[in-house]
């Protein structure tokens, strides 16, 4: 999460840097780690450091995942400087957060309380959201400063334009909520949209995650013709007569169909294709 104090280092708009010009945003995920009884977070692209100051003088252990060695490099110096003022310790990787081993920190912090937060560029969002979400039930949440749009396309009721692919892959594995609004005057530069404040929990009663894979393989498909009737997306795995045996109706848009509904459906589609 990009902060103020950044003296001559500009953002790269090839990397969606933007910087909050405000810390109250960085309060509200401080007392969200502290709800969730975390002792040690992956903070994704910390940038100017905002919020991994507060974090790490609230008692937080850090892994500050960064991108720009630029930033890396002032965290280093920062951390040099106040390491021993600090109530958390900062460890800082220098590397892209797609190719961070999250599973492989997972397993070096199993007996600590961990969760994900950071202020992620809208134009790796869903990335960083598919990298996530398949370890999400080893942590006790992910917290995410994200583009508006992209906060309610995660959280996305059944029937509305927000609703889609990622909405429904997203709610079978986490209970999502849009925590709050961060308007664009927070930032600097000031963006053209809103963002928002958005938590993942994991669910206990995620499914297994290979009728997750094929869940999320099929409203891919689906989601591709939204307008239409589900038949036109599925015909490409099932004939007709398979379809006509369908327990969801394909009728029905891809829009209408609630997550648990495409559990079954996945289920169908995927069993059906076997048998061919």
């Amino acid at each position: 999460m990009n902060g103020r104090h950044r003296e001559d280092i500009r953002q790269k708009k090839s990397l969606g840097q933007v910087f909050l010009n405000t810390d109250w945003p960085v309060r509200k995920v401080v007392d969200t780690v502290h709800s969730w009884d975390v002792t040690k977070v992956i903070e994704i692209g910390p940038g100017g450091g905002i919020l991994t100051r507060a974090l790490l003088s609230d008692g937080i252990h850090v892994t500050a995942v960064e991108r720009d060695d630029r930033f890396a490099e002032r965290l280093k110096d920062y951390y040099r400087v106040n390491a021993d003022k600090l109530k958390g310790h900062l460890e800082i990787v220098s590397e892209d957060i797609l190719k961070f081993d999250l599973e492989q920190w997972i397993k070096s912090n199993s007996n600590q309380k961990i969760a994900v937060v950071g202020n992620i560029p809208y134009y790796i969002s869903s990335p960083i959201v598919s990298w996530l979400l398949p370890h999400l039930h080893h942590l006790k949440g992910a917290q995410f400063l994200v583009q508006l749009e992209f906060a309610a396309r995660l959280a996305g009721k059944v029937g509305t334009k927000d609703y889609g692919s990622l909405s429904v892959f997203t709610q079978l594995r986490a209970n999502v909520n849009i925590d709050c609004k961060v308007d664009r005057v927070c930032f600097t530069p000031k963006p053209k949209v809103d963002s928002a404040l958005v938590s993942l929990k994991p669910k206990s009663d995620a499914p297994a995650l290979e009728i997750l894979n094929k869940v999320e393989a099929l409203t891919k498909a689906t989601f591709t013709q939204r307008r239409k009737m589900l038949r036109n997306a599925i015909k490409q795995f099932l004939s007709e007569d398979q379809m006509d045996q369908c327990p969801i109706d394909l009728t029905r848009r891809p829009d209408s169909i609630r997550p648990s509904e495409y559990i079954t459906l996945a289920e169908f589609v995927f069993d059906k294709t076997n048998e061919k």
